[in-house]
């Protein structure tokens, strides 16, 4: 337990469940509410060594063999998960496909990089005029949101 990154910890999209990657290969459930834990078997004999939530509710996990598993979480219920190796192959796919790596020749960061919501991509105009984001936005768009705002209301 000393060596396994305690930062293998995310929010899912339901208001107060908690997801652990443990060691052993096991992803917790945890409903702070009602203070239950259910065990999913994500990566049969590996360990968890990745966890992430993404914005469309999915959970990502990685595994210590180089697995990397997307889980779709159905709402409703705490006692349920599925995993599809389909379903994260096809994920992966279509991200290579739809990236490329960014030129060596010093063009500045910010030119290559693509900002999305899970649900639509942010042009730079977009987000210089927003003013408005909602508690379930990302993090990134409810500031860049409240600081157009603030700029609005001091011109």
């Amino acid at each position: 337990m000393q060596a396994w990154s305690r930062h293998n910890i995310a929010f899912g999209a339901r208001p107060s469940v908690l997801w652990i990657a443990t060691p052993a290969g096991a992803l917790v459930e945890v409903d702070l509410q009602t203070r239950q834990a259910v065990e999913h078997d994500a990566l049969t004999g590996s360990r968890l060594s990745a966890l992430a939530a993404t914005a469309t509710g999915e959970v990502l996990v990685a595994g210590s063999g180089g697995d990397l598993v997307l889980l779709s979480v159905l709402s409703g219920s705490t006692q349920t998960c599925t995993t599809s190796r389909d379903i994260s192959r096809a994920a992966a796919i279509a991200f290579s496909e739809a990236t490329a790596e960014i030129p060596d020749d010093g063009d500045d960061l910010e030119t290559h990089l693509v900002l999305t919501d899970g649900t639509r991509t942010w042009e730079a105009d977009d987000l210089a005029t927003v003013t408005a984001a909602g508690a379930t936005d990302p993090t990134w768009l409810q500031l860049q949101a409240a600081i157009n705002k603030a700029r609005a209301q001091s011109e």
